[in-house]
């Protein structure tokens, strides 16, 4: 039965132990990822659009994307100023390094809980495309503003500017790369609403049921426009950034609708998130890195699923549940399409949303620090963390 009580946490030591996640060790890695990518992967493997971002490569036409001018503008200004093409990469590699560093501050990440974030930050499926020109070092910047946002209000209970760079920072994620954005968006509301909204003596199940039911109505709104949207635009464009010459292109993949992405969607997403197959990396073994990269990438994720239901108590797992979850998801169906099509190119962009993937992983510490407030159990907002004892 629905109870006054509000959930307490488990009684616990009241620090981390351990030393925090250094700033320096943090640009010590990322400027070490731009090296290695620009003086090493490059001989391998093309830095397409990195390149084509510093030389002016994609000219201003009708068919050109404002946000694809806006960065090309601003390599080719960085390049005007450093002179060098490496310490325009770098400069891209430190707003990275500047976002990762913000989230290590506000989950307090200390001792043990230091590796799942380093597992994501050596890990090249990361690291190659998250240190050089282009979207993806931008998106996981705003990424690290974000996450560290969010984690810093939850442990501290106030901070109306760190919800406004939240909002910024998600803004220029849906600006950069709308489909993973927008799952961070998702992520964004259903905190707000724990955080700021009305103290509600409900269950995580009566809670669940609600935003399903909400969920479940929105879809059968929208859903002409997304079905549109997917068959139209999303598989389309998949389908056409990569050449059948390529030698990561799976020709045998062919999505021709929205019923064919979903009905699939079950094996194709955690094949798009290792990357090559053991086939694949016989074939081309300059693969077997990022293969193996994939697999510790699929592992964190289902250990963050694993801690989402079953480790984490109230509040944060309400939270995690009802907008981590399903935002995961989104993204994960969004990214589908372009990683199974070519796992050598679709490996940049999932490099946008590996940060998040872990987020579970990084609340313990941030839950650890709140008990040290002296406000064990608190909820988000106070009296959130009400429900069925």
């Amino acid at each position: 039965m629905i109870a006054s009580a509000q959930y307490r946490f488990a009684p616990r030591s009241l620090a981390i132990e351990g030393a925090p996640l250094g700033r320096l060790l943090v640009l010590a890695i990322f400027a070490g990822w731009t090296l290695f990518s620009v003086f090493v992967y490059s001989r391998y493997s093309m830095l397409g659009d990195a390149q084509a971002y510093l030389e002016g490569g994609y000219g201003e036409s009708s068919f050109t994307q404002g946000r694809t001018l806006l960065i090309t503008r601003i390599a080719g200004g960085l390049r005007s100023v450093l002179g060098m093409d490496v310490l325009v990469h770098l400069a891209f590699s430190m707003f990275a390094a500047a976002g990762v560093c913000y989230l290590a501050s506000g989950a307090d990440l200390r001792g043990r809980q230091r590796w799942p974030l380093l597992l994501i930050l050596l890990n090249p499926n990361f690291g190659v495309w998250a240190s050089v020109t282009g979207r993806e070092s931008l998106f996981v910047g705003m990424m690290g503003f974000f996450m560290g946002a969010v984690l810093g209000h939850y442990r501290r209970r106030r901070g109306a500017g760190a919800m406004l760079l939240a909002a910024l920072a998600v803004a220029g994620m849906v600006y950069l790369r709308a489909p993973f954005g927008l799952g961070a968006a998702l992520f964004f509301v259903v905190y707000l609403m724990f955080a700021w909204g009305p103290r509600l003596r409900l269950s995580v199940g009566v809670r669940a049921l609600f935003f399903i039911l909400l969920a479940a109505l929105t879809l059968y709104v929208t859903w002409p426009q997304i079905d549109a949207f997917i068959g139209e635009e999303v598989l389309p464009q998949a389908r056409s950034y990569f050449t059948v010459t390529s030698a990561t292109t799976r020709t045998w993949v062919d999505l021709r609708d929205t019923g064919d992405l979903l009905a699939n969607v079950w094996w194709m997403a955690p094949l798009a998130l290792v990357g090559p197959t053991p086939m694949e990396v016989l074939s081309r073994p300059i693969m077997l890195p990022f293969f193996a990269a994939g697999l510790i990438v699929l592992g964190l994720l289902l250990r963050a699923a694993y801690t989402a239901l079953f480790k984490l108590h109230e509040p944060p797992r309400a939270v995690v549940l009802l907008g981590w979850l399903p935002a995961t998801v989104m993204m994960l169906v969004a990214y589908t399409p372009f990683g199974i099509y070519n796992p050598g190119s679709g490996i940049r962009y999932a490099s946008c949303f590996l940060l998040f993937l872990i987020l579970p992983l990084l609340l313990p510490s941030a839950r650890f620090a709140t008990i040290g407030q002296g406000r064990a159990g608190d909820a988000v907002h106070g009296g959130m963390a009400e429900g069925v004892r």
